[in-house]
């Protein structure tokens, strides 16, 4: 209690936001960057936060750090892929990956995804008796985390001795295409106009590995063309991963796509 020159008073206790002198601060919280008092809007298009990859061989576990500058509610797509047998994930614990491959003999690949919480920083996958496997994490920021998906692979492909792989389309949101393939002397690629290449891992040139490839962009529901590839392979699988988001309800125009882009003739933009 205060006296004010009239009477006693209950003093207000107030303290300093970041901006301004509150009486009631609101909740806080880390997200590995700065103090954020609630969690990113999610938005139609999330947006590329960073990558990264790694190779492994002769070993029964594989370990990949999370994307430098991940933050809390980041969606990660964890990519996996084995040159025989169905991988694990063992952690972060408590999400079970997509894998598509019928046979232990056959080269696989799983996907997992889910909200960054801030507590996870490695991703640990159990290869079983695989010779050799390559790994992605990519990081996504202000996507509908509230849509995690546990089949995050919307359609796949699978082409026979090929040097170009022709795209699905894409679908809404942030389509991430995943080509995989296994050979001795691929080494370089191109991407068709109009995505946005990201990670790669690819395999030692002259050795038998297997080659990860990813690319974006949003999705318009019509194929962006033919990933090229500088020599032919036996197989190549092709997988499309949705990043959820979520709609503002306005219409989206995404110049230069066949679909997408057509505004009509009496549609203009300001």
């Amino acid at each position: 209690m205060t006296w004010d020159g009239k009477g006693w008073v209950e003093v207000v206790q107030k303290v300093w936001d970041g901006k301004s002198w509150v009486e009631k601060p609101s909740a806080r919280y880390w997200d590995g960057q700065e103090w954020m008092n609630s969690p990113p809007e999610a938005r139609e298009f999330a947006t590329y936060a960073g990558s990264n990859s790694g190779s492994v061989s002769a070993k029964q576990y594989a370990t990949l750090g999370l994307p430098p500058g991940a933050r809390v509610n980041d969606y990660i797509v964890s990519i996996c892929a084995s040159m025989s047998g169905l991988p694990r994930l063992l952690s972060p614990a408590g999400h079970v990956p997509q894998v598509m491959g019928g046979s232990p003999d056959e080269i696989s690949l799983a996907v997992a995804c889910w909200p960054y919480t801030g507590n996870e920083d490695q991703v640990l996958w159990d290869l079983g008796a695989s010779p050799q496997a390559k790994l992605i994490n990519l990081a996504y920021r202000s996507g509908d985390v509230t849509q995690q998906s546990l089949t995050p692979v919307s359609d796949m492909q699978v082409y026979k001795a090929v040097d170009k792989v022709p795209l699905m389309p894409s679908r809404d949101f942030v389509s991430v295409f995943v080509a995989l393939t296994a050979s001795r002397e691929v080494s370089s690629y191109r991407w068709p106009e109009g995505l946005i290449p990201r990670e790669t891992a690819l395999g030692r040139f002259g050795s038998y590995e297997i080659s990860v490839l990813t690319a974006e962009t949003p999705g318009a529901g019509a194929s962006a063309g033919t990933l090229s590839l500088n020599t032919p392979v036996d197989t190549a699988g092709l997988y499309l991963v949705t990043i959820p988001g979520r709609s503002d309800g306005h219409p989206t125009w995404i110049l230069g796509d066949d679909n997408a882009s057509v505004l009509g003739v009496s549609t203009y933009l300001g």
